[in-house]
Formats: structure tokens, sequence, C-alpha cells
């Protein structure tokens, strides 16, 4: 049988017996499965993305006057636009040209291996996108915590629970972070990582790296080759690390100039030093942001922060509350005066954080679902000049808030682990 006769058989089996893959990609991803199932789902993007108005200040022509006086000048609400795009996202399954003669052959057998690849890429997308929910926007997976002195292949990073052995990044110089292309602190193209202790956070590489690595250079998943550089920087979803946050332009708004576009937050170190999370700094977070004019709707942390939470407070209450996720998960519920909150752990949210979320005011901007990528006619494109085929899968997507300071983060908790 003829090779186009094989792409032919693999097409059905990617169209038919896989189905759609937007529709299995929440697997095991709370947060994830929290922003799909009660963000607000905008489909109808344009060429130049998402625009919106968000209202930011109030009719000041009010006043009280005494006999005679001259009555208040008229005022008029404030208004400032806001605009957000959409990001670009892939994913790819690559067969080689046996295992897909195997398709002439053996149908079963293809399908076996076609599953087995479609299922693994599906949670790769999910764990990753899950991930960014609490990102922001940079693609930075850890920093580096100790200065290299010497080239060498290893580094000691801040945390690498985002980081796998196998996976192929960039180490950006954390001096260039601020410009266009930042410069990584190797040649050749992206380096691989081979070993990982989670104990001292060190984590050894392919090759070395340059003699002077400095505090703060930042990790990226990357594709880059020696002569073209091309990483996650800054090209990932807009998360809730940007979000929820009293600094720095979102969507085109500045809170330095336009001060109600600034979210709540508040550090409770003490020197740099994590302190224990109490109940008040928990309920002054929700009071501070309900003072606004909304309230969160869900808190979601770390396991270390969650189980340093419960520990201080394991003498002081008996039971507490139980409350249903959106998404099909279950966790505790957070008592306040506005009611009771969800309090959700996540193995991918940053340590030392609660995230205090208004899902209702999230946004997930998609001009399209996870797709492959088929406009030539086949899913399966050759690998030049090679024995291998290569299907795509892409979506177009981002995350985006109208009203930032209806939500919290409260940082600098210490791990109760």
């Amino acid at each position: 049988m003829s090779e186009g006769q094989n792409l032919a058989i693999a097409n059905v089996i990617l169209k038919d017996v896989y189905g759609d893959i937007n529709e299995q990609i929440n697997n095991a991803t709370p947060a994830l499965d929290g922003i799909k199932s009660t963000a607000r789902n905008i489909t109808q993007v344009g060429g130049l993305g998402v625009k919106f108005v968000a209202h930011v200040g109030r009719n000041t022509g009010i006043g009280a006057r005494g006999e005679d006086e001259d009555l208040p000048e008229a005022g008029n609400q404030q208004y400032v636009d806001g605009q957000t795009g959409l990001k670009s996202f892939y994913g790819s399954v690559r067969l080689t040209g046996q295992v897909m003669a195997q398709a002439s052959q053996n149908y079963q057998t293809f399908a076996d291996v076609t599953a087995e690849e479609i299922e693994r890429i599906r949670d790769d997308i999910a764990k990753d996108q899950n991930r960014q929910v609490f990102g922001d926007g940079t693609g930075t997976l850890a920093k580096v915590k100790t200065a290299n002195s010497s080239a060498a292949a290893t580094l000691a990073l801040d945390d690498v629970k985002y980081l796998h052995v196998g996976m192929r990044v960039d180490v950006l110089l954390a001096a260039s972070l601020g410009n266009a292309v930042p410069t990584p602190a190797h040649t050749g193209g992206y380096v691989t990582i081979t070993a990982i202790n989670k104990t001292t956070g060190v984590v050894t590489f392919d090759r070395n790296l340059a003699s002077s690595v400095t505090v703060g250079s930042a990790v990226v998943r990357s594709n880059s080759t020696s002569s073209s550089q091309v990483n996650n920087w800054k090209k990932e979803w807009t998360g809730f690390g940007a979000i929820i946050s009293n600094t720095g332009v979102l969507h085109g708004i500045d809170p330095a100039t336009t001060p109600a576009w600034a979210a709540h937050t508040k550090d409770i170190s003490v020197s740099g030093v994590a302190q224990q999370i109490t109940e008040e700094d928990m309920i002054g977070m929700v009071t501070d942001i309900a003072e606004d004019g909304d309230k969160p709707d869900v808190i979601w942390t770390d396991h270390g922060s969650w189980n340093g939470y419960w520990k201080a407070l394991e003498e002081k209450r008996r039971y507490v509350n139980k409350v249903d996720l959106q998404g099909g998960n279950r966790g505790l519920g957070f008592a306040t005066e506005f009611g009771d909150l969800p309090f959700k752990a996540d193995f991918d949210a940053p340590k030392g954080k609660m995230w205090f979320v208004n899902s209702k005011k999230v946004n997930l901007n998609t001009s399209r679902g996870w797709e492959w990528i088929d406009e030539d006619g086949s899913k399966w494109k050759q690998v030049p000049r090679r024995d291998a085929f290569i299907a795509y899968l892409r979506s177009y997507s981002e995350i985006s808030t109208y009203r930032r300071n209806t939500h919290g983060v409260i940082s600098g908790i210490a791990s109760g682990i």
C-alpha cells in the first residue's frame, strides 16, 4: 500500500477514533478546571483582540451646600479603555515511517501507539496550562538563586517543581530580561536537563553554561537553535502572577495612573522570612477586596501554605465546611461574613502564596479550541529528509480580567509541610 493511503488511515484515526482534543484536556488540573468552568468564555475575538471599558471612578458633581451657594460643578463617571490579544500555543505528535506503515497492516497496533502519544500530549498540555494559570506571562519556570563563578553544567534554582529531566530550556541572563530578546547563558541553542536534585534545587544540564550566570536569571521552555532563539519568554498566558498585582501595566491600563486598576496584595514575611498565615490575614484580604464593591469566590494556594493554615487552626476549629467547586472538585470552605469560600490547594500553585480570585471576573478568551493543523488536507506532515511524520495541535487563547481590584494575593506564607 502506498504512503498516501497510510496517511489517509492515520487521518481517520485522529479524527474519528480519538475525537476532539478540546474535550479531553481538563483531567487532574484543578485551577485549569476552575478557569474553564467558571470564567467568562469569550470566543468572538477580533483581529486586534478583545477591547473593553473599565469603570474606574465616580461622578464628582455632587455635594452639600448652604443657602444661596454655588451648586456643585458637573462631573462624570470615569472610564478607561483596555485591550488584550491572544497567545499562540502548540503541541506535536511524531511517529516514524515504520509505525505509519502499520496503519495498513495492523490497525489496532497503530491505534494503540497513536492513542498513547495523544494521551500523553493531552496530559502535558493540560499540566502546562494549569501552571500558566498561576504564572505572570513571562514563561519563567525557575530562577537562579546562586550565581555561578565559573562555567559549569549545574545551577542552583529557587524552585524545581516545574522542571523535569529531558526538558529543553533556555537560561536567560538576569541583566538582559528587560531586552526585547534576552541573552541566553549558553550558545548553540537550548540546553537539556539531565538531572534534578529536588532537595538542593540543583539542576544539571547536558553542557556547560556561561562562566557568569547571575542570581535572578530565568529558566524558560525552549526550542532555540544556534541561529534562532525560539522560547516561551513573554508568550504564555497572562496568569494570576500578572493579573493579581498592584503594579505593572495590564491590558494597557497602568495602576500608577489609574489607582482603581490595582489588585490587593499583602506580604506577611518579616525581613524576608516567611510567616505563619493567620485567619485574620485571610479575613482582612477578603474584607479589603469587598470594600471595593465585590468579593472573591475561591482561594487557591500551594499544599505547603494549605497545610500551614490548617495546622495553625487545628486547636481552634473542630470542623470546617466542605463546598463544591466548579469543574468537579471539592474543597474546604473558609468562612467569612460574605459567605464560605472554597479553599483549594494545587500542586502547580507557587510556594508561599494564597490567591483570592473572583472567578466571575476572569475571562478565557479564545478564537478556537485545541485543534489539528490540517489546512493542507492532512494532519500528518513528513519531517524533511526523514522517514517520520508529525501532527501539530494549536490553540489561540488568553486569560484576562475586566476588574483587577476584585482579586487579591497574600505572599510570604510559611509552609506547613
